[in-house]
């Protein structure tokens, strides 16, 4: 479980870390072992085309900021997350946005998958 010694505040207009990948804009910040991540993805984009696998191996949570994104587990169970909503995708599924998406994940270093008791 994330702890943290001290209460925090930070903006992601001020981000440790800016990058892109896969065509999505991504502004980091850190809270203790909290990795807070604000991306931005282009309209059209899906993983299974930009990321270079078939499937996202990382366990994601989350809140959707503007735009809308659908996620379909490697079972075949599909949601789809949308401005003002929060979400939990577990590992092993591919994701796309017709319109573009921006929103906010919160990653524990030691994986959001060991935070939900999923693989």
């Amino acid at each position: 479980m994330a702890t943290m010694s001290n209460a925090a505040s930070r903006t992601l207009d001020q981000p440790d870390e800016r990058v892109e990948k896969g065509g999505v804009k991504i502004d980091v910040v850190y809270l203790g072992d909290i990795k807070v991540k604000r991306a931005d993805y282009p309209a059209g984009w899906r993983f299974s085309e930009k990321m270079g696998a078939d499937s996202c191996g990382d366990t994601h949570v989350g809140y959707v900021i503007e735009g809308s994104m659908h996620a379909r587990m490697d079972d075949g169970t599909e949601i789809t997350t949308k401005a003002g909503d929060v979400f939990m995708v577990p590992a092993g599924h591919d994701a796309w946005t017709d319109e573009g998406c921006k929103l906010v994940q919160f990653d524990e270093f030691d994986s959001a998958a060991h935070r939900f008791g999923v693989s």
